[in-house]
């Protein structure tokens, strides 16, 4: 099945191998990647690359039992240079630190990369990701994850217990032990690619505010609004979650609410009401205080963010895209495809 080629200095070389209107085995792709590798990779003393070889494989077959899961007819794709090459630059990278959550996190980049179609805005973005993610180190990857997290992850929390689960679910794994970035840390992310300090900057309790508004609500009195007394027999209008002797929107953001309000015909009328929608929540230090409830780890990140240049940081395409890796190695199944964020 191999077949070796030879190249002129600063080249490198790709395999094609098998029947090209068949498909690729597990075998077929793992003997590419050796052979590519070999070729291309500089050539150390003895023990040094005896080292490299080791690692170059244990990546690969990392890799590859990922991919052969999770996407097994994306295998046949081992054919194309830009696989083979994406492939060596994660073998070439771990190869040379042995740094196993880089290793991690790329192979979760790759095998995303390995089923995008050739040419299409995502694998663009994730090729470049697993140039950029080497650049960074181990704790610059975590403010990414967090920063993703916080800034661009919807929750579908139906109730404020439901949504405390999911914060200890989905967000503790993320935030705990995030470290205190200094602004040159900052700084060398935004170099790297991965996003930009802007103007505007999020306060941690808008985080919460904007997403899940009718979680955070301290309700109304009937007498208040005008349609309430319309509403509320439509059962748009329903108790306060928080204070039973008060009323609310049923509704946890705004996207709910124009869509019930769709349904009976009153769409015309969102802007009115969405004023009962968010304009009264609780207070901030009762939101801190909730959350540190969860777990303490809250009080630590809400602390780093408001600190940090974290709340006023952009994310890139390419920084999503390692952040998205990053949280998926933490989070595993939970979180979604990186799609859904580089559409």
């Amino acid at each position: 099945m191999s077949q070796r080629q030879t190249s002129g200095a600063n080249s490198v070389n790709y395999q094609v191998a098998g029947d090209l209107h068949s498909g690729l085995s597990y075998r077929d792709v793992k003997e590419i990647a050796d052979d590519v590798f070999r070729q291309n990779f500089p050539h150390l003393a003895a023990e040094a690359a005896s080292t490299a070889e080791a690692r170059a494989q244990e990546i690969c077959e990392k890799f590859l039992d990922k991919l052969a899961e999770e996407s097994p007819e994306s295998l046949k794709n081992a054919r194309n240079p830009d696989f083979q090459r994406a492939l060596f630059r994660v073998q070439e990278e771990f190869a040379t630190t042995g740094d196993e959550d880089l290793g991690d996190l790329l192979v979760d980049i790759l095998v995303d990369r390995s089923q995008q179609p050739g040419g299409s805005f995502r694998q663009v973005v994730l090729n470049e990701a697993l140039k950029t993610a080497p650049r960074l180190t181990g704790r610059q990857v975590s403010a990414l994850g967090a920063i993703f997290l916080a800034r661009y992850v919807h929750l579908n929390a139906r109730s404020i217990t439901h949504l405390h689960e999911l914060l200890r679910a989905v967000w503790l794994p993320v935030i705990k032990g995030i470290p205190l970035l200094s602004d040159a840390n900052i700084g060398h992310i935004a170099y790297a690619g991965c996003g930009s300090v802007s103007a505007g900057m999020v306060p941690f309790t808008r985080l919460f505010l904007q997403r899940y508004p009718g979680l955070f609500a301290q309700g109304f009195e009937e007498g208040q609004f005008s349609w309430a007394s319309e509403l509320k027999e439509n059962g748009i209008v329903i108790p306060c979650w928080r204070d039973d002797t008060k009323l609310q929107l049923a509704a946890v953001n705004l996207t709910e609410l124009q869509g019930k309000l769709s349904a009976i015909g009153r769409s015309e009328d969102v802007e009115e009401i969405k004023l009962a929608l968010d304009g009264n929540p609780i207070p901030a230090e009762a939101i801190h205080a909730e959350l540190e409830s969860i777990d303490p780890a809250f009080k630590v990140f809400a602390e780093t963010w408001e600190k940090s240049d974290m709340k006023s940081f952009d994310l890139t395409s390419v920084g999503i895209a390692i952040a998205h890796a990053h949280c998926r190695k933490l989070l595993g199944s939970t979180m979604p495809a990186v799609d859904i964020w580089l559409s």
